[in-house]
């Protein structure tokens, strides 16, 4: 017994100091500003939420558009549906919804939905965008809908992409999960997030468990995903999302079943077939909860289909775009 606990103590020993290396090097490499590290395809707007980094394609007058993205990514990964739209005539305005991309992070860490939310609806004042269709992927869903049950007259369209929306069935958890209780403390959090979501060395690798068509994973495209990992406080502003991600949300409207009637814009979904993420069943569901929504299936693509087969996307999307606009 003596030996096994001497085997356990150099695995815990051993654990700790790979931790610790990763912790080092994102601090060593996490040292450029915003306004050093962001592209010049891009800009700041003041809002009263902060800043946030937007991209922005086609006519100021064109039908507005508002493109957010999910875990992990920025508004670059959106560049196709940017300079395709931005050039048939659309105002499109992608987005990095914090503590993603280069927008400004909340000073007290707050990322929860209703949060979010308002940072959505302030920045929609900043622009003077009225009513805009707001596509949403992954992540990005829960707080673009709790945006559209709180202010439904803000918000014109939606088109919901893989959305994890994390809808709550039953009474509300006092303290979430107990992995909340562990990234509750940043000793261990930061550690585990620099291993892990802001290691450039694994960013293939989680990116690739996320889709079901991985050619579409290219070097760009990784190159793209990886560019924010050099941005000041990536990690620790990253390991208080994930906290706040694993929360109960008691004041997220979005995660209430019985809410989604309060969204009465036209709706679109568009799902991966083989979306392991937000399974083909979460989208069926949240098609029946909206009052007015379609469901358009993408044979053969996972969680990320814009990456995985654009052109599929860009079909889907477009299909989606005259949908609502029709509705």
């Amino acid at each position: 017994m003596r030996r096994v606990g001497h085997v356990l103590l150099a695995c815990l020993v051993a654990l700790v100091l790979v931790l610790t290396g990763f912790w080092a090097a994102a601090a060593w490499r996490e040292t450029e500003t915003a306004d050093r590290l962001a592209p010049a395809t891009g800009r700041f707007v003041e809002t009263r939420r902060g800043r946030i980094f937007v991209q922005e394609a086609g006519p100021a007058d064109g039908r507005p558009v508002l493109l957010v993205h999910g875990t992990a990514a920025w508004s670059e990964l959106w560049r196709p549906s940017l300079d395709d739209l931005g050039g048939r005539g659309f105002r499109v305005v992608a987005i990095d919804l914090p503590p993603f991309g280069f927008s400004d992070r909340d000073p007290a860490g707050d990322y929860g939905r209703p949060a979010q939310a308002e940072r959505l609806l302030a920045l929609l004042d900043a622009l003077g965008l009225r009513a805009p269709t707001i596509v949403a992927h992954s992540i990005g869903a829960a707080p673009v809908v709790e945006a559209a049950i709180r202010a439904p007259e803000r918000v014109g369209a939606l088109v919901l992409v893989c959305g994890a929306l994390g809808l709550r069935d039953g009474p509300v958890a006092e303290s979430g999960s107990p992995a909340r209780s562990l990234l509750a403390i940043a000793a261990l959090r930061d550690p585990l997030v620099a291993a892990t979501l802001t290691n450039p060395l694994l960013t293939r690798a989680l990116f690739s468990r996320l889709v079901a068509k991985p050619d579409g994973l290219t070097d760009p495209v990784i190159a793209t995903l990886q560019r924010p990992m050099r941005l000041r406080g990536s990690t620790p502003a990253l390991g208080r999302w994930l906290h706040d991600l694993l929360g109960p949300e008691r004041d997220a409207e979005s995660a209430r079943p019985d809410r989604y009637g309060a969204a009465r814009m036209p709706t679109a979904l568009i799902w991966g077939e083989k979306d392991a993420v937000t399974p083909l069943a979460q989208g069926e569901r949240a098609r029946a909860l909206f009052p007015d929504a379609t469901l358009a299936v993408l044979p053969g693509l996972g969680h990320v289909p814009q990456v995985e087969d654009p052109a599929a996307f860009r079909d889907a999307l477009d299909a989606a775009l005259a949908r609502v606009a029709q509705r």
